[in-house]
């Protein structure tokens, strides 16, 4: 993906700049998937390699190295039960639901805020966070100063596009769910046109189970564990966004 980005950096022009880049999203949500199953389980043994693939994936998801450690590993995962204290709420103060478009963008707005709020409680780890997304934006900074168009088109937009995605993504599993155990938290796909592109994140229930088990062991997990999940939970379609909202529809009717 990254060697596409630079071969249209260096030798595309006009509107084939926008088409490429527009046909490149749907791979760009993948590598997102990727970046998230990398945060849980690193792809590497050596760190000095998972920090260079977190570089590289930082430049098409928006999320820089180690950022998603902090943000959903211990702020999400650990706190999603509790509202009052997850760094991507779906709940009003009311506690009714947040509308989709006002959750995609006040939590996308917040993902650095509750990466800095959540650094503070971990000094060292963030410390680290820093030096490297200083790193990280050293190529971006160079493909700005080198062709600032191609830059914003191929780069810059689609990275902060990838950022809403995910969080957009994240209205669909879980918001208008429960909090009063995984099995009721969480909603699910077993669909293969989800499961394949996103990596397994359709089996969500069994991630939050155990959210260090690697990505290719969650149908397992999730068909030990299916009958506690309630069917409402288990999309029969790939439009999980659309869930919250139909749901809440179909309850006030």
């Amino acid at each position: 993906m990254f060697s596409i980005q630079l071969a249209l950096f260096f030798f595309s022009s006009g509107i084939t700049t926008w088409i490429a880049m527009l046909a490149l999203l749907p791979v760009q949500v993948s590598c997102g998937a990727i970046c998230h199953n990398h945060h849980h389980v690193n792809t590497f043994r050596k760190r000095p390699l998972n920090r260079l693939f977190e570089c590289i994936l930082y430049l098409q998801t928006g999320t820089s190295p180690l950022s998603w450690t902090l943000h959903h590993n211990i702020g999400h995962h650990k706190l999603y039960l509790d509202p009052a204290k997850d760094p991507s709420p779906w709940q009003l103060p009311d506690g009714s639901l947040m509308p989709r478009w006002r959750y995609v963008l006040v939590n996308t707005l917040m993902i650095y805020p509750e990466i800095h709020r959540i650094g503070q409680q971990h000094p060292r780890l963030y410390r680290r966070f820093l030096r490297l997304l200083v790193i990280a934006n050293i190529p971006l900074v160079a493909l700005l100063a080198y062709d600032p168009r191609n830059a914003l088109i191929l780069f810059v937009l689609p990275m902060v596009a990838m950022l809403f995605m995910l969080l957009d993504n994240t209205y669909g599993q879980h918001a208008d769910t429960g909090f009063e155990d995984h099995f009721h938290a969480s909603r699910n796909v077993e669909l293969k046109r989800y499961n394949l592109p996103s990596w397994n994140l359709g089996y969500h229930t069994a991630h939050h189970m155990l959210p260090g088990l690697h990505w290719s062991k969650l149908p397992a997990l999730h068909d030990q564990i299916r009958h506690r999940i309630p069917e409402h939970l288990i999309a029969d379609h790939i439009f999980l966004q659309w869930e919250p909202g139909r749901q809440q529809q179909e309850a006030s009717s």
